[in-house]
Formats: C-alpha cells, sequence, structure tokens
C-alpha cells in the first residue's frame, strides 16, 4: 500500500492520519499514525522567539558576541591556560591608541568625541584584560562573571546609543 495522507475533520482541531507504507504481506495489524496539526506552546514560543531575535539580530550584537565569547575562553582555558601570556600584550594596545591620538592636535575634537573615545579605549582595555584573565583562571571564576556581565552591560548600551545616534543624524534631527 502507498503512503496516504487523509485528513479527518472533527470538532476542535483537524487531525491528519498518515497511512505509513506497509511492507511485506499483509498479515499483520495495519499501523495508522494520528498527529495533531495544531502546534504546542513550546514550538509557539521557540518559533516566536526566534522570529524575534532574527528580526533584532543587530541590536543584540554585542551580547551575542560575549555569549560566544565566553564559552569560547573556557574551551580555550582548558586546552591551553598560557594562551593568556600570549595575549597579554594584546590589553596594552587600547591605551597606546588612545595616546597617540591624544597627542595629535587634529584629532582633539570636541568634548563628547574626545568622551566617546576615552569610553571606548575603556571598554576595550576592560574585555582584553578579562580576556587574559578568563584565559589564565577560567572563566568560571565568581569575579570575572561579574566583569563579564558589567563589560556586556556597558558593551550593549553603548552599542544601543550610538544606533540612536547615527539613527538620528542619517535622519537629519541632530
Amino acid at each position: 500500500m502507498s503512503r496516504r495522507t487523509r485528513t479527518h475533520t472533527a470538532k476542535g482541531a483537524a487531525p491528519t492520519v498518515h497511512i505509513p507504507r506497509q511492507r511485506g504481506h499483509r498479515q499483520g495489524p495495519q499501523i495508522i499514525v494520528v498527529v495533531s496539526d495544531e502546534l504546542t506552546l513550546t514550538r509557539r514560543a521557540t518559533a516566536a522567539s526566534g522570529r524575534w531575535l532574527w528580526k533584532h539580530r543587530r541590536t543584540w550584537a554585542p551580547s551575542g558576541l560575549a555569549l560566544l565569547l565566553l564559552p569560547l575562553t573556557g574551551i580555550v582555558h582548558l586546552i591551553t591556560p598560557w594562551a593568556a601570556l600570549v595575549a597579554a600584550p594584546a590589553a596594552a594596545v587600547p591605551l597606546a591608541v588612545l595616546g597617540w591620538k591624544a597627542n595629535r592636535t587634529a584629532a582633539a575634537g570636541t568634548p563628547a568625541e574626545r568622551a566617546r573615545r576615552t569610553s571606548l579605549a575603556v571598554l576595550a582595555l576592560a574585555t582584553l584584560t578579562w580576556l587574559c584573565l578568563a584565559l589564565w583562571f577560567g572563566p568560571a571564576e565568581p569575579v570575572l562573571m561579574g566583569l563579564w556581565s558589567l563589560i556586556t552591560l556597558h558593551a550593549q548600551t553603548t552599542w544601543l546609543f550610538a544606533r540612536l545616534r547615527s539613527t538620528l543624524t542619517t535622519k537629519g534631527t541632530r
């Protein structure tokens, strides 16, 4: 018997009856599988969450990156904890760039630009310092988890305000 699908209308939901293909002789009992067409609440919630996350993926990029970085740092810590010694010099790069920008007179800019540059340098310094400490001690340390939460919150807030400012600037409402 070939695979067939029959729909039987009942009060409420309309279940779909799937009749699987029968193999061999017809001596055994026929198997009928009844599947409900209604989605479960869990499936609906998962689908809605997935659609919402996909729609707002750019807005939550820093948090997504932080959530990806946390287990990745744990894996690298388990494999090679000495990687912290290799990554440690990178923590000085934001301070060097900030000092180089401050020495240039043309790049001085307005006080708001200097504050934004300083805030980004502090955020980058904190992130790279956390990365080195998490590679050495492991990201599951309570102090490092708290620092990770604060850095993620600061990065997400800065990201949202920068996106809002760029949206308002492109609309000409500056």
